[in-house]
């Protein structure tokens, strides 16, 4: 009986080591400064699951906030949550081009010197697919870039009549390839694989 319970005590850890090996955790995070007296901060932390070598799956946070020097003083607390999954198009050595698709719903709260418009908050539901490129520096790490001068969006706003924001869908495929090398149309991140 012993026997029994120690095999099976082992066959579970066996199991759950394999699928750790599976996971992956990282994200981004950016800076933004400019002489319009706007600064935007950034963080995007990011979890996941590699089904196999083509397919990943994970849940995504957005943090970010914007200080804006202006006459209305008006700073941007964003955040939000998206699911993603990435799909391996084509590997060249340790870099990969994939595709992601992401769902999520974001919001934006105002903080303003103008009492209307203090601490209402706007909320968008998005979906996107981007392409991506990655670089495996060991098994453990991989820097990754979304490509985001190109894809296809759909978005959703819901209204709120204080900030003028009106109930509008959107939809686009953008592809701008003056903006290849402009650092503001990528987000650079990392992942640590399990």
């Amino acid at each position: 009986m012993k026997k029994i319970v120690l095999t099976s005590v082992l066959a579970v850890f066996a199991v759950s080591s394999a699928q750790a090996a599976n996971y992956f955790v990282g994200g981004s995070a950016g800076l933004s400064m400019d002489d319009t007296h706007t600064n935007i901060v950034n963080v995007a932390p990011e979890v996941g699951w590699k089904y196999n070598d083509n397919w990943d799956f994970g849940m995504g946070i957005n943090l970010g906030y914007t200080y804006n020097d202006d006459e209305h003083n008006d700073d941007v607390f964003n955040y939000g949550v998206n699911g993603f999954t990435r799909y391996k198009i084509a590997q060249f050595g340790d870099f990969k081009l994939l595709a992601k698709a992401s769902v999520g719903a974001n919001f934006q709260t105002l903080f303003s010197d103008v009492d209307v418009r203090d601490g209402e908050t706007t909320i968008g539901l998005s979906a996107s697919v981007v392409p991506m490129i990655t670089y495996d520096i060991s098994e453990a790490f991989t820097l990754y870039a979304n490509l985001n001068f190109m894809g296809v969006y759909a978005g959703y706003n819901f209204e709120n009549k204080d900030l003028d924001v009106p109930e509008d869908w959107s939809f686009g495929f953008n592809v701008d390839s003056s903006n290849v090398a402009n650092t503001g149309a990528f987000q650079i991140g990392f992942l640590y694989n399990f």
